[in-house]
């Protein structure tokens, strides 16, 4: 059965949190971004993410959940940025708050 964005939110969240240190653990919600695959996360510390510091951003590619099975993985971010199926939403009810 297909993973729903609310699972997948869950999933990224469990699967990064537990061992995060490197600034305060953010997920960027604000936005809902998906391909027919895959739900993609923008993953990484708050203060990179929210306040805008590159001291705490995160070299890496894309965290995402894929939507056949739930498992995580990660794309290269210039492959999810390149990629003329991803279509990105306001999120009716994000959980980050400026």
């Amino acid at each position: 059965m297909a993973v729903t964005y609310e699972e997948a939110f869950d999933t990224i969240r469990e699967f990064f949190e537990p061992g995060w240190d490197h600034g305060t653990f953010c997920i960027d919600d604000r936005t809902i971004t998906e391909t027919d695959e895959v739900y993609v996360f923008a993953v990484g510390a708050r203060e990179f993410l929210v306040d805008g510091d590159s001291s705490y951003e995160a070299i890496g590619g894309s965290s995402v959940v894929y939507k056949e099975d739930g498992r995580v993985g990660s794309l290269p971010s210039v492959v999810v940025a390149t990629d003329p199926t991803v279509r990105s939403r306001p999120n009716p009810h994000p959980t980050l708050k400026p």
